[in-house]
């Protein structure tokens, strides 16, 4: 058996692809390690496929109507790639319609002397259909979605699984699947729009098509090529028409494994009508001449496909028919326990947006994900304009900083569901905070607290939180436990919005923080970036990293924690220039991993050239403390001022409203003390915040109970 049959097990699919793309599909490496797992293999499929072109699994018409049921695994990254309810739909009707011959450019299949394809295009009588079942017995639309971040670019087999940040597959007996992502690695080789697994030997719990969003469907971010009935067709045992190249042998034992596509010499982007790479005619082949290649084939790389064959039929049933698995997926007993086949019901409220995080003054697309037979739409937005809409997908604007609850009421005429999610929207003030800034997280008791910091934690495992064992001002600092940590996943502590556009172009400003690091291995090069957004972070540029090395030179193997202040490293900044000048200023630190130790940030300092007065002990002079904490019916306040100044004190709701004045005058040097009544406040999360003269703020939070 020649190794050739194996060479599409793990590639990418063409479709309308522009000449400068040049698709790649050289996964020798991939496959050989499938074979070494299992070295049988290569004789299974080809014992399997024998048996099929002689009839072993030929059965009578179906009684029931042939049906795959599909889940689609969605992941994106904070927005980016959660395509569309409709798009994922439209992936659905373009394989029913490339399976069934419905497709509109079928009627462009050649019917010519050289070129005789017509009559054997096939309609293979299988239907795709997406679930409305899921494995535990609930409802759903047949999509599961998840923020995946940086891991949904360059994505491999293991966005397949969940412990490696992507989603498991559904039991394969009874559902199809499908991931979608942003981009797939390719090790530098060319742009790879898909791949799949064969059936052959049972497959593995890696089976399915794993595929960029642009080349799935015909609306959204899709383009319209036919990479997925490619795909697909990978998965139910097709190979490529130009599978082992020219040759004379038993086309039913060779090659694809059919007589009725022509051999073509090696893949070929061409739609040339006299296109004949290969002399060879194969024994048992269909036409009795060299016939034209065949690249209206789906299983081709042409863009110009628009057929599967009559012996690709054969295979593809064969298959449904005679492996264990495939035979499950389309039993017509198991309609039931994944819902296809019968009528969709309303049963779910749901909905999404692109990005929930803006500024205030921007607004906010909501899209509907409920799911059956929606005819009517009732949302409420708290805080937003409109504050309610009967329309599908509204857009709502939002003035206010805060955090706001969504509700969503769908219909389809007869029944009604609802959904309601607190505190979805989170806008953030513009014009932000002003300078000078300083945070030394021995007051902020929480991170993110959605009002000074936000955090992203990409893997939905370890995440940046405040510790109060260590610091190098006082006793607490943002601490995030990566030790062992190996799936280069990104952890970032991200500002809220600073008003920088009233400070003088001359001015520069003056920006620093400090970490404490070490390394677990020498070979370890995790990354440390630092990132400045002058649109309310919609578009990031980077102004610093450190990695390897210039991170630490240190090596621990045990969990690290730093023990003096001589551990600590300060990180300037010094090229944030005037173009960041805006109300909408925001930074991030962000951690990249790499099988390390443990980090630790703390004193993140901002101010400019003009505050030169004010040292870094002097941002931190009003030393702010309250308790009790929880708080009845009083607070009292505490400050330890390092002079005289006037000091503006306010209460701050949840959402950063203010709700209360504290102390608004002047404090004499050192320790003074006051009390505030809060027994007509409603329990729950409140901060205090002071300013004094010089613009240094300080905000501590506590909870009235």
């Amino acid at each position: 058996m020649k190794n050739f049959i194996l060479t599409s097990l793990f590639c990418f699919a063409v479709g309308a692809l522009n000449a400068q793309v040049a698709p790649w599909c050289g996964t020798d490496q991939y496959n050989e390690s499938i074979f070494a797992a299992n070295p049988d293999l290569r004789l299974q499929m080809h014992e399997h496929l024998m048996r099929v072109n002689g009839g072993a699994y030929a059965s009578e018409e179906r009684d029931e109507e042939c049906i795959i049921p599909v889940v689609v695994h969605v992941l994106h990254d904070n927005g980016e790639g959660n395509v569309s309810y409709e798009q994922i739909l439209s992936g659905i009707e373009m394989l029913n319609e490339d399976f069934n011959r419905a497709n509109e450019d079928a009627e462009d299949t050649r019917d010519t002397d050289g070129a005789p394809f017509l009559d054997i295009a096939s309609n293979m009588g299988v239907r795709f259909e997406m679930a409305k079942i899921d494995p535990d017995g609930n409802c759903t639309n047949g999509v599961q979605r998840r923020y995946a971040g940086s891991r949904s670019y360059n994505a491999s087999n293991n966005m397949k699984h969940y412990s490696s940040g992507g989603l498991d597959a559904w039991n394969r007996n009874f559902y199809f699947n499908i991931w979608l992502v942003n981009s797939i690695e390719s090790d530098g080789a060319g742009t790879i729009l898909g791949y799949a697994e064969f059936p052959y030997g049972g497959g593995s719990s890696n089976y399915g098509v794993i595929i960029r969003n642009d080349a799935y469907g015909t609306v959204g971010t899709a383009s319209g090529d036919r990479t997925l009935s490619h795909e697909v067709g990978h998965c139910l045992g097709l190979l490529h028409t130009f599978q082992g190249g020219c040759h004379g042998s038993a086309c039913d034992d060779n090659g694809d494994y059919c007589c009725d596509t022509p051999p073509v010499s090696e893949a070929q982007w061409s739609c040339s009508t006299t296109q004949n790479t290969c002399d060879d005619i194969p024994s048992g082949d269909l036409y009795g001449f060299d016939a034209l290649d065949q690249f209206e084939n789906f299983m081709s790389y042409s863009p110009c496909q628009n057929m599967f064959s009559e012996d690709q039929k054969t295979i593809v049933l064969g298959n449904l028919a005679g492996i264990g698995f495939l035979e499950s997926l389309v039993d017509p007993d198991h309609h039931d326990e994944t819902g296809v086949g019968l009528p969709a019901v309303l049963c779910k409220a749901q909905f999404m947006s692109e990005k929930p995080e803006i500024c205030a003054g921007s607004t906010i697309q909501y899209f509907d994900d409920s799911y059956a037979n929606v005819t009517e739409w009732n949302w409420t937005f708290e805080g937003g304009t409109p504050a309610t809409s009967t329309e599908e997908n509204p857009v709502v604007s939002y003035a206010t900083a805060g955090h706001y609850k969504v509700e969503l009421e769908v219909s389809d005429g007869a029944s009604t569901v609802s959904t309601t999610q607190e505190q979805y929207a989170l806008i953030l003030p513009t014009p932000g905070n002003s300078l000078p800034y300083s945070e030394s997280f021995e007051t902020i008791g929480m991170i993110p607290d959605n009002i000074t910091i936000l955090t992203l934690d990409e893997d939905g495992e370890d995440e940046w939180v405040v510790t109060d064992e260590v610091g190098y001002t006082g006793t607490h600092c943002a601490y995030l436990s990566n030790r062992g940590n190996d799936n280069r996943t990104k952890d970032e502590i991200i500002s809220s919005t600073f008003d920088l556009s009233g400070i003088d172009p001359d001015d520069d400003i003056i920006f620093n923080f400090k970490y404490a690091y070490v390394r677990r291995h020498s070979g370890d090069d995790e990354w440390l970036r630092f990132y400045i957004s002058n649109n309310c972070g919609e578009t990031w540029t980077l102004r610093k990293n450190i990695h390897g090395d210039d991170l630490g030179e240190e090596v621990q193997s045990s969990s690290y924690t730093p023990e003096s202040k001589d551990e600590w490293y300060q990180v300037n900044i010094t090229n944030i220039n005037p173009d960041y000048y805006t109300d909408g200023f925001r930074f991030k630190i962000q951690f990249e991993n790499d099988n390390g130790n443990n980090i630790y940030i703390d004193d993140i300092n901002i101010s400019t050239s003009a505050m030169v007065g004010l040292d870094e002990n002097e941002i931190n002079a009003l030393n702010l403390s309250v308790y009790p904490n929880p708080a009845n019916d009083y607070l009292t306040i505490s400050m330890n001022l390092a002079s005289q100044s006037e000091v503006n004190v306010t209460l701050l709701n949840a959402l950063g409203q203010q709700v209360g004045s504290v102390f608004n005058g002047e404090l004499a040097m050192g320790n003074n003390e006051f009390s505030y009544d809060l027994s007509n406040l409603p329990k729950g999360v409140y901060f205090i915040r002071s300013v004094n003269a010089q613009g240094v703020t300080e905000t501590i939070r506590f909870v009235k109970e």
